[in-house]
């Protein structure tokens, strides 16, 4: 026997990413009353001591009350957001409205539904395209910075910025914000790749915590048929792909595929542009 005593239930959650506006939405659809007995009691904290104290002691320093109610509205507002999960995630459970992945091949692939809701265990990882990207936007960042080890000739740096501007803008999506692409392996099992866009927002922990296996919850959006590819980055967003957008893109990322190698990243046409049988999913939370 072991030295080591398995806590019977996990009752804290560390969160990756968290879409509170949809399960908020979702759950004022589900049981609205929920929504506002969960605001209620965040609230009524305040007469326990919360206003005008955080932590072990009262609030110091300048701004005074009002940057005390900025700072209580904030945790309010975060407390809601993960009391909100906690109900919404566990009404799903009671109704059996989670589907469960206990393996991962082109079987299961085939099983899924668009629209259902989905819980499994993966392995999170930037996708390759995502990894050049925001090594390059870092990269630039620090051409122009005298004590930097990264620092570029001064004719260089010009350039150097102009292709880091046109890929953050690769990056950005509804109302230009920032979108993150990962790969998810379920179970560990890579294949059919399973692809999710993060919404820069709703990244907990921030984008250098990305790497590591997490529990997943989210909608499957969807599963790539045969005939069709989904490129990796998009520049026109208010309509779906066309054959030239993807024609296009796949042209300007092949220009970095030597570029990423010498990274140590390996960018193959199945990253440049999603292919079947691939699936596309919108994560609602990642947590441990």
């Amino acid at each position: 026997m072991g030295n080591y005593k398995k806590p019977k239930a996990r009752l804290h959650r560390e969160f990756l990413y968290l879409n509170h506006e949809t399960i908020i939405n979702s759950l004022s659809a589900l049981e609205a009353g929920k929504v506002d007995e969960i605001i209620e009691k965040v609230s009524e904290s305040r007469e326990g001591g919360l206003e005008g104290t955080l932590g072990y002691g009262p609030v110091k320093g300048t701004g005074g009350k009002k940057k005390t109610a900025n700072i209580e509205e904030e945790l309010r507002r975060t407390r809601t957001w993960f009391s909100a999960f906690e109900a919404w995630y566990g009404q799903l459970v009671s109704e059996d409205a989670l589907g469960e992945l206990d393996g991962w091949d082109a079987e299961t692939r085939d099983e899924l539904s668009v629209g259902d809701t989905v819980k499994f265990s993966a392995r999170v990882s930037l996708s390759p395209v995502q990894q050049v990207l925001l090594t390059y936007i870092s990269f630039a960042n620090e051409a122009s910075n005298a004590d930097s080890p990264l620092k570029q000739p001064a004719n260089k740096v010009a350039e150097i910025k102009r292709i880091a501007r046109m890929m953050a803008g690769w990056m950005n999506g509804k109302n230009d914000a920032k979108n993150v692409m990962v790969y998810l392996a379920p179970l560990g099992v890579e294949k059919p790749l399973v692809a999710a866009l993060l919404q820069e927002g709703f990244i907990v922990g921030g984008t250098q915590s990305i790497e590591g296996e997490y529990t997943i919850v989210a909608q499957v959006r969807q599963l790539i048929a045969t005939d069709e590819s989904v490129p990796a980055i998009r520049v026109v967003r208010d309509v779906p792909p066309t054959p030239m957008e993807t024609d296009t893109i796949m042209k300007a990322l092949a220009n970095f595929i030597e570029p990423a190698r010498a990274l140590g990243v390996e960018i193959g046409d199945g990253d440049l542009t999603l292919r079947h049988p691939g699936v596309i999913v919108d994560p609602i939370a990642i947590f441990r």
